[in-house]
């Protein structure tokens, strides 16, 4: 009887042994940027269900095919970058205005394309946006400061697009991850911007509204490095452009740059 309950015990602790290794080993995709993962639940406030993928036609990304890439229309560019965050869109259509030139290239280290596009239902100006994008690469405190890397934006393609939509279209975008039409992320060949947090922040944020537009590139981009989340390193201090900011600041100062 002895003999027989000792191999129950050793058999019994294997399993659970195996089932720690399995469990350990599965990714963690609330690391990956600032929306949650298909496992997490959805907060209540959220009723969105995510749209079906657009119909227009285009090569699919470089790294999914959730939404083709966006190509060019003949749709007139409205308004600019500085518009107000009053009557922000939920949902849109799904066409894309592309920002059509290419750009300068950034830095020194090794190159990286991308693109450039806004939802027709934005009303943003993809040319505007694409301006603003490349300051925020070309300036010296973002990711070329690490002197490795360099960022050009081309007309399509690309390691990825980055792209302002609204709040459900984004939701497509990001799937499997949940943004709740509320986050923004850096998946499936996009750097998806949700428009209410482009145009409004969050209510925690405390800085200039440009400051939080540089965060949100430099972050999501900074997921495409390969980068992290990081946690606030201490009260008074700036959050690491790699903390989830949009979530709160906890005791750390708004920052939008990885070398502030």
């Amino acid at each position: 009887m002895l003999t027989r309950a000792l191999v129950v015990f050793f058999v019994f602790a294997a399993f659970v042994v195996a089932g720690f290794v399995v469990t350990s080993s599965r990714v963690d995709e609330s690391l990956l940027d600032e929306a949650t993962s298909p496992a997490d639940t959805i907060p209540a406030q959220s009723t969105a269900t995510l749209l079906a993928p657009p119909t227009s036609v285009a090569q699919a990304p470089v790294l999914s095919s959730v939404l083709p890439v966006p190509v060019a229309t003949t749709a007139v560019p409205p308004t600019s970058i500085s518009a107000t965050a009053e009557a922000v869109p939920r949902s849109g259509s799904g066409e894309l205005l592309v920002a059509a030139t290419a750009g300068d290239r950034a830095g020194t280290g090794e190159l990286i394309e991308y693109s450039v596009a806004v939802e027709v239902e934005t009303n943003l100006d993809p040319d505007e946006i694409a301006q603003f994008v490349e300051a925020v690469l070309a300036d010296p405190r973002s990711w070329i400061a690490e002197g490795d890397l360099a960022f050009q934006r081309v007309p399509q393609g690309g390691l990825f697009t980055v792209v302002i939509a609204t709040a459900e279209t984004i939701d497509t975008m990001c799937v499997p991850l949940r943004t709740n039409s509320y986050f923004s992320c850096a998946r499936n060949g996009w750097v998806a911007l949700n428009l209410n947090r482009w145009m409004s922040a969050t209510d925690s944020w405390t800085a200039e509204l440009i400051e939080y537009r540089n965060y949100v590139v430099n972050h999501e981009i900074g997921h495409y490095l390969g980068r992290p989340h990081v946690q606030c390193p201490g009260s008074g201090q700036l959050a690491p452009v790699m903390m989830q900011q949009t979530k709160g600041l906890g005791n750390c100062e708004p920052n939008g740059w990885p070398y502030p």
